[in-house]
């Protein structure tokens, strides 16, 4: 299993868990992405977790086919 299987996983897993609880799925994902910001930072250093929001940033219109650029 890959690393971005196991995040799109969790992802909906959490959204299961938000619609059984009435919660919003966009209030769901932002507390998700709040908290893997906080923890990337904890781990992986504030200034790689800062270029990797940057990189998606800069490529959120979707331009990019990321799903085949992180498989390589």
């Amino acid at each position: 299993m890959s690393k971005y299987s196991i995040a799109k996983q969790c992802i909906a897993d959490a959204l299961a868990t938000a619609s059984a609880e009435k919660i919003k799925h966009n209030d769901a994902l932002e507390a998700l992405i709040i908290t893997a910001i906080a923890e990337m930072t904890k781990t992986a250093g504030a200034t790689r977790t800062a270029e990797i929001i940057d990189y998606e940033l800069r490529n959120i219109s979707g331009v990019l086919d990321k799903d085949f650029l992180r498989a390589r």
